[in-house]
């Protein structure tokens, strides 16, 4: 069942914290994921350009080398985030997009980014 509040019940409620069905956090699971190294910077990448092939992705993700880059499509793949998309062609095409679930999460990086204007780093 989904469950969604306003920002405002959010704000009350946190101090009492909130709990899944299960009586656990629902934010530490998603924490534990993202917190993953290169996770976020793929995902980022991705919401900038909507669908992209493996070197596009591994030169716009400064300092990831091909091993991270493939173990971390495979990561995102596996838990919903992004699709892969194989042309069956020679050469071999591929490429990576969003699925909705790992769309849903713009709202997170706009937030991160207001976050980031508001305190910049000095």
């Amino acid at each position: 069942m989904e469950k969604r509040m306003s920002y405002e019940e959010f704000n009350w409620r946190i101090r009492e914290g909130i709990f899944d069905d299960y009586g656990s956090s629902p934010v530490t699971p998603v924490l534990e994921i993202l917190q993953v190294k290169w996770r976020l910077n793929v995902i980022y990448y991705l919401f900038q350009s909507e669908s992209a092939r493996f070197n596009e992705i591994k030169f716009n993700v400064e300092g990831i080398t091909s091993a991270a880059l493939s173990k971390t499509l495979k990561e995102l793949e596996g838990l919903g985030f992004i699709d892969r998309k194989d042309f069956k062609q020679k050469p071999p095409h591929v490429e990576y997009s969003l699925t909705k679930k790992g769309n849903d999460l713009l709202p997170l990086y706009y937030e991160i980014m207001n976050f980031g204007f508001a305190y910049p780093q000095k």
